[in-house]
């Protein structure tokens, strides 16, 4: 494989702004006085849009950098100063469980494992990625602000959590199909996509829904995955 400047160029600049935007979030959180979680909801919905430069990619390596430096550098700062601005904007050991805190590096390992399997499938590493991104991401920080929530009798998600993250999953995998067909690696219908995105929201829904007990730390894990396989099965029959 030869080198690309390109590549290496929409690298350093992806990796540049996620940065920056980890510490942006950072500085707000100091300076309004925000809970670690409230800066995990904007990373997680803001920088898994990254995932949609891939069609501009030429090869694998070069987006799987990100998370890999993402990881290295995440672990480096656990290393060596757990209290540094890395770490406070990811990291919240104080909800629902101390593993549940790391769901950010889990975040960042489902994506790398998503762009090695799935590589030849750009659009469903895009709109899994965003089902991910966008939908958890709302229903997360959407959803405890409601006055009324209707829980379901098994825990204590809510119907409104599961129509939020519905809701976000469909547009976050409706713009992944739409910059994937507008840049050429998928030819699809309207018709087509709107079903794939149904789909993938429906099962991504239902299995943040069901990602309960000891497993509902690895969200990141079972949200993305569930939709990756869903999308794999049924593009095929639908495209």
């Amino acid at each position: 494989m030869e080198l690309s400047l390109p590549d290496l160029g929409l690298v350093v600049v992806v990796f540049v702004l996620v940065v920056l935007l980890i510490a942006v979030s950072e500085f707000l959180r100091k300076k309004l006085n925000l809970g670690a979680y409230t800066t995990r909801r904007a990373i997680h919905l803001l920088a898994g849009d990254a995932i949609l430069l891939l069609p501009f990619f030429s090869n694998v390596i070069y987006p799987l950098l990100l998370p890999i430096g993402m990881g290295l550098m995440t672990g480096l700062a656990f290393a060596v100063r757990k209290q540094s601005f890395l770490t406070q904007s990811m990291v919240d050991e104080t909800r629902y469980s101390r593993l549940h805190g790391y769901g950010p590096v889990f975040y960042i390992i489902s994506i790398g494992v998503l762009l090695i399997a799935l590589w030849s499938q750009k659009p469903i590493v895009m709109a899994a990625t965003m089902m991910m991104a966008w939908g958890d991401g709302a229903a997360s920080a959407i959803t405890p602000s409601l006055k009324k929530r209707h829980l379901y009798p098994f825990s204590d998600k809510s119907f409104e959590g599961s129509a939020m993250m519905f809701i976000f999953a469909f547009l976050g995998a409706l713009l992944s199909y739409s910059i994937a067909v507008s840049t050429g690696i998928m030819f699809a219908s309207l018709g087509s996509i709107l079903v794939l995105c149904t789909i993938g929201a429906l099962v991504g829904t239902v299995a943040e829904a069901l990602t309960l007990s000891h497993v509902r730390a690895f969200d990141n894990f079972t949200v993305p995955f569930t939709c990756a396989v869903a999308l794999y099965l049924v593009t095929p029959l639908v495209v």
